[in-house]
């Protein structure tokens, strides 16, 4: 190739561009035959290089030390898979199956942080000059921490089931009254589902390791060791929560504990001044995933394409009627073309839910104790009818309480009291909407006639009728508006109270570790139909092609030729709904625990008895 050749070169132009910008070019002259004679293009580029001047921007690099060691536990065994980080970075590596390991570092990094699961971490300063020998301390705080297990307790090394353990910092960190939902997401393999929004309904079903029954996988629970349902409970009264997920740990229970098992244990006093905790929250409730509106005229269209495809054109809806789906021309038109968000016109933005709770801590030698007092409030997220002695709102009041007392009688005698339990009042109306919502279209009727129907077509059988009216079903489609707007209702008392009588006695005069356990335990529960009505409006339908004529345009639900009046509101208390049952429950243990050094002997001798009267 000759010297003028290569200049026309558009690839050659474009290595000399790259040159004349000062960047660091690796020159590959393989598409261009380059014979040892054609020594023009080397001198060319020689003396390009020579006459062009070159800024060459160096890439900034950080200098690296590299640092190697051992890292072992108090008895010189290798830790596998520590985690070696750069402090304050997170530049790290993991040792090996050795306890080694080897960590580029920054030049300006100084101190290295070690850790491991059950051991203490720890921080070394980086030696680039020789291998640094790290020895890590058990955790002995951590490891001797008590996990609550079957009829008892264990230190977290000795626990050979499958236990998960949540407290109560972590609890009041969900910041809810429902217990079943404050330990969603806190304990591996502990699925929670909630069914219902409707307050006092959102009790969240439990599961542990899947569905192990298509029966009911529902837990045992037990409340401080006696078998009592927890959906009711405050989270401020827990002290604990133990989950038993696998058969060793659940062994115990027997069948019951087939499904798991979940072990709440409430707040105890401690010894010292008296601890005040006061706290209250308000929150608001959000439909997360609403029904988007579709107006009248969309809906219409669409059903004239619906009638197209099945070929009956004599059912289409005129552009006229469309018309006036869209822009009713009159009053009355907006009722016989109407166009009804019901989500907009049945629902709030949010339901108010209210928590508040009082609790003290203390006691002295001889006695400790804990009580709680808490209150919480759902409300509605729907408009309903409050008038008087008749309330159909959605609404869940409830009020806990508990007294928990622990007097040591002697040295080696502990009586232990306990009072727990709530009052809750749920209201509800008789019906609820929510199916209804979905299934009413948006032209399908009005919502209700407002009064000034009755004066744009007077009712000639009740000319003296005023207000508004609620509107009549049709096509076997429920009318969500009058639905919520009877006066229809029911409101349910539910109590429940548990007590329990412990009598702990320490038999060390006869050998250490011996201890006896008596226990008594009575529960309660009574659910009461407390009020309930059956304060019926009527529903009607407008026959617009009646106005102006001889005959009546209102027709009412279930007419007859008797003068109807609308009757007094009868409201009436019920009766036990789910009714009233009882649960006796006496416990006897001989417990046996002993350490010898690093070795632990344990044994229970229990004997148990359950008496449920309903």
């Amino acid at each position: 190739m000759k010297k003028n050749e290569c200049k026309n070169d558009v690839r050659f132009q474009h290595l000399l561009k790259k040159f004349n910008q000062g960047s660091m070019c690796l020159l590959a002259l393989t598409s261009v035959d380059v014979a040892a004679h054609d020594l023009p293009i080397t001198n060319e580029l020689s003396a390009l290089k020579k006459s062009t001047t070159h800024t060459v921007s160096p890439v900034t690099q950080q200098k690296t030390a590299s640092v190697s060691g051992l890292v072992k536990d108090e008895l010189g065994e290798p830790l596998i898979g520590a985690n070696v980080m750069v402090k304050g970075t997170t530049t790290g590596v993991i040792t090996d199956v050795d306890g080694k390991f080897i960590l580029n570092v920054p030049s300006n990094a100084h101190t290295l942080t070690v850790s491991y699961v059950g051991y203490l971490s720890k921080d070394v300063k980086i030696n680039t000059k020789q291998p640094v020998i790290i020895t890590l301390t058990e955790n002995t705080e951590q490891l001797s921490e008590v996990v609550i297990v079957g009829y008892g307790t264990q230190k977290k090394e000795s626990v050979v089931g499958a236990v998960a353990q949540v407290n109560n910092e972590s609890l009041m960190k969900a910041n809810t009254s429902d217990i079943t939902s404050a330990i969603a997401g806190k304990l591996s393999g502990v699925l929670t589902m909630q069914q219902s929004g409707q307050p006092g309904n959102t009790t969240s079903e439990i599961i542990i390791r899947g569905v192990s029954s298509w029966n009911g996988s529902a837990p045992l629970v037990l409340i401080d060791g006696v078998e009592r349902s927890f959906n009711d409970i405050d989270p401020n009264e827990v002290n604990s929560i133990s989950v038993l997920k696998d058969a060793s740990a659940t062994a115990v229970f027997g069948a019951k504990g087939a499904n798991g098992v979940i072990i709440v244990t409430t707040r105890r006093g401690k010894e010292g001044k008296i601890k005040l905790d006061v706290s209250a929250s308000y929150g608001m409730e959000v439909v997360a995933r609403g029904t988007k509106h579709i107006d009248a005229y969309t809906t219409m269209s669409m059903y004239n394409i619906a009638q197209m495809n099945q070929g009956k054109f004599q059912s289409l809806k005129s552009e006229q009627e469309l018309n006036e789906y869209r822009n009713p021309s009159s009053r009355l038109n907006s009722l016989r073309y109407p166009d009804v968000n019901w989500f907009d016109l049945l629902t709030r933005d949010f339901a108010p839910v209210v928590n508040a709770n009082i609790n003290l801590q203390g006691g002295t030698k001889y006695v400790k104790y804990f009580a709680s007092l808490g209150y919480t409030h759902q409300g509605s997220l729907f408009e309903s009818f409050n008038e008087g002695h008749c309330d159909t709102r959605y609404k869940y009041d409830r009020v806990n309480y508990r007294i928990n007392l622990d007097f040591d009688l002697t040295k080696s005698t502990v009586l232990t009291f306990n009072v727990g339990g709530n009052v809750s009042i749920q209201n509800s109306p008789a019906t609820a909407p929510w199916e209804a919502m979905y299934q009413a279209s948006s032209a399908m009727f009005p919502a209700f006639y407002p009064a000034w129907a009755l004066e744009e077509a007077p009712d000639s059988h009740y000319p003296d009728a005023a207000g508004i009216r609620l509107a009549a079903s049709q096509d076997a489609n429920d009318n969500p508006y009058s639905i919520l707007y009877q006066g229809k209702f029911n409101q349910f008392t539910t109590s429940q109270l548990f007590t329990d009588l412990i009598l702990k006695q320490n038999l060390d005069s006869i050998t250490k570790g011996l201890s006896f356990t008596g226990k008594v335990a009575l529960s309660t529960n009574y659910m009461n139909k407390s009020l309930t009505a059956d304060w019926g409006f009527p529903t009607y339908e407008l026959y617009f092609d009646r106005i102006g004529t001889e005959n009546n345009p209102w027709k009412r639900s279930g007419e007859s030729n008797d003068i109807w009046n609308q009757p007094a509101l009868d409201i009436n208390v019920g009766g036990l709904e789910y009714g009233y049952y009882n649960n006796l429950y006496y416990e006897l243990a001989l417990n046996y625990q002993r350490s010898f050094g690093n070795h632990h002997v344990g044994g229970l001798a229990l004997m148990n008895r359950q008496q449920k009267n309903i």
